[in-house]
């Protein structure tokens, strides 16, 4: 995908808004939920985050994965316990 400095200025700094390709484009490269861009917090589908965090997750290797299922859960277990 290709945005030149300036148009991509443009959109950033002076609030013009990109063509509706170039929209979707940027939000499927950067992992982000459209609805939740238009719509704010919603519960129908995945959040900006979460889908930011399985796209990372797609990464891992899963040794890597069981870590961080473990850091989750120890997280999960010292929030239940009030720490």
């Amino acid at each position: 995908m290709y945005l030149s400095p300036r148009y991509l200025a443009n959109i950033e700094n002076k609030g013009q808004h990109p063509s509706l390709q170039i929209f979707f484009e940027l939000m499927s490269r950067y992992h982000i939920s459209v609805d939740q861009f238009l719509f704010g917090d919603t519960t129908y589908g995945k959040t900006t985050l979460r889908r930011q965090l399985d796209a990372l997750a797609d990464e891992l290797t899963d040794r890597e994965i069981g870590i961080i299922i473990a850091t989750v859960q120890a997280v999960l277990d010292a929030r239940e316990k009030g720490e």
